[in-house]
């Protein structure tokens, strides 16, 4: 039996070399996809149960160190306050109230009378103690308005300064009695005399009406009565009450209960 050769064309080669080469991309593409299928697994699956959650990695502290301890704000105490009703205030014993500002009536300024300072370096005080704060210092010839006794003090104003409150009753000499003022019992008046208190803290007695003989011979003190038989130039010829001694002062410091008159001549002791 006689084989049949067949014989190929140029154009069949090149029609099978491209069968054979479509055969072998083809191969190739199926085999890369069943190894992506079985190694990679699809990302962006939102269906997928085997999606993953990112946890943090914490941080490795190196060998040998410690992790500081997170710091804690100090406990801040509060301070407890008392309401103000349970709070006491205990004053102290030496502490004097100071009195309201006191303004002087209209019947006080219709009733006051002249005065002045018979002494320097007199305080002013804010209420009729010692106790009380000092308002203002004056010297000796300060005019003053006296209004009202109260215990040992007088309420006053400064004329300069028209500033009021009070001063030692016996730093002042005032013209004439106050109203509710006690007087000065009056003495056994002696003919011819008039009766008179010694206004002044102390008064000097003089033999003769002049400075000039700087020898007093005794003295009198604030309150202390004595009865006028005249004056001559400043002085008064008085007797005091108390002692019967007869002698010159200085009539500023002596409030006479009237007009005194003049005279020049001496009683005869």
């Amino acid at each position: 039996m006689k084989r049949r050769t067949v014989r190929i064309t140029p154009l069949g080669y090149i029609v099978l070399a491209i069968i054979i080469l479509v055969m072998g991309v083809s191969i190739y593409f199926i085999v890369w996809s069943m190894r992506n299928d079985g190694s990679e697994q699809p990302q962006g699956n939102l269906n997928s149960n085997s999606v993953q959650t990112n946890t943090p990695t914490p941080s490795l502290v190196p060998v040998g160190e410690t992790t500081p301890a997170p710091s804690t704000p100090p406990a801040t105490t509060q301070p407890t306050t008392e309401p103000a009703s349970a709070q006491t205030v205990t004053p102290k014993q030496d502490d004097t109230p100071e009195p309201a500002t006191k303004t002087p009536t209209a019947a006080q300024i219709a009733a006051a009378v002249d005065g002045t300072l018979n002494a320097s370096g007199v305080v002013l005080r804010a209420g009729p103690a010692q106790t009380y704060s000092i308002l203002g210092k004056y010297s000796s010839g300060t005019q003053l308005k006296v209004y009202e006794v109260s215990g040992d003090y007088f309420y006053v104003r400064i004329v300069k300064e028209n500033l009021v409150g009070y001063i030692a009753a016996k730093f002042v000499d005032k013209a004439g009695l106050l109203p509710g003022e006690n007087a000065t019992p009056t003495p056994k008046a002696i003919a011819g005399t008039i009766p008179g208190t010694v206004s002044a803290s102390k008064l000097a007695l003089r033999s003769v009406p002049s400075t000039a003989d700087n020898s007093p011979i005794g003295e009198v003190v604030k309150g202390d009565s004595v009865l006028i038989y005249f004056k001559t130039d400043d002085f008064y010829y008085i007797q005091v009450v108390s002692t019967g001694v007869k002698c010159y002062a200085a009539a500023k410091y002596i409030t006479a209960s009237t007009t005194v008159p003049t005279g020049t001549p001496v009683p005869t002791k």
